[in-house]
């Protein structure tokens, strides 16, 4: 009896562990986001009920984007932010192709200092 009772603690820590190990690796298989690109840019609007920031872009090195694009970014907290203020923005996707899906997309602000 007491050696069936050890087996079936040692098959349940197997399955504690695969499935231990599956939560990982389907974590890990989630984050894979990728830096698309990084630009500068000024905060132009802040949209409140849909919790974004309007940027527009400035100093863009591609001849398309010298002009300055205009992107609106999601934030969690509009409150750390000014109309005016130059940020720093690292886009990342999760997807290769080339669309802009806030779904598929994370966003890493940094103030950029004057």
């Amino acid at each position: 009896m007491h050696l069936i009772f050890q087996r079936g603690v040692i098959v349940k820590n197997k399955i504690t562990i695969s499935l231990l190990l599956l939560i990982f690796l389907l974590i890990t298989g989630c984050s894979d986001y990728q830096e698309i690109f990084t630009f500068t840019g000024t905060v132009e609007e802040m949209l409140i009920e849909e919790e974004m920031l309007v940027i527009k872009e400035y100093g863009g090195v591609d001849e398309g984007r010298k002009e300055g694009n205009i992107y609106e970014i999601p934030v969690d907290n509009l409150e750390r932010y000014n109309i005016g203020q130059k940020l720093e923005v690292t886009v990342f996707s999760n997807t290769d192709a080339d669309v802009w899906d806030l779904d598929r997309m994370k966003f890493e602000l940094k103030t950029v200092a004057d």
